[in-house]
């Protein structure tokens, strides 16, 4: 430190874990794997999760890699099952899901941050397939076009 200096700067005391900003990001899936975390919640002391790694580009171009790992449960009410429906990869009674299907899926992840012990994370609570079409307008003149062609009550059949 300079002893010509004449001003300080106190550092902030958060530290910051992949800091995104709160709401929904673009992203893609970049791995999934089932794993086992400790769990306070299960008798057996575990929990059987979906790990999800999900990609995202910060606002300064880095990469930046959050997880969503809900517990694998088929209950209706249960994150898993509304992952599934959210990603559009909810298999019927039988049938099987293979997850590594879903690496690469294009998602927007709505992101939280949250401060514990003076350290922010981002948090992914929900994703959801990132939608890869465009809906398309009909104009009312195509309409117009279509009503005229198809109208059968101005084609004179008698000359036929």
């Amino acid at each position: 430190m300079s002893s010509m200096q004449s001003k300080l700067v106190r550092p902030s005391s958060k530290s910051n874990k992949n800091p995104l900003g709160d709401g929904e990001k673009e992203g893609r899936i970049f791995s999934i794997e089932v794993k086992e975390f400790p769990s306070a919640y299960h008798d057996s002391g575990k929990r059987v999760a979906l790990n999800i790694k999900v990609e995202f580009i910060n606002a300064i171009g880095e990469l930046v890699y959050l997880y969503y790992a809900p517990t694998i449960t088929w209950s209706e009410k249960g994150k898993f099952v509304k992952l599934l429906h959210d990603l559009d990869a909810f298999p019927a009674e039988g049938e099987e899901l293979y997850t590594n299907a879903l690496i690469g899926m294009r998602v927007t992840a709505t992101i939280e941050n949250v401060e514990r012990d003076n350290v922010v994370y981002s948090n992914i609570v929900r994703i959801q397939k990132r939608a890869t079409s465009i809906p398309t307008k009909v104009s009312n003149d195509d309409s117009e076009m279509m009503n005229q062609l198809f109208d059968v009550d101005d084609i004179d059949f008698e000359g036929m």
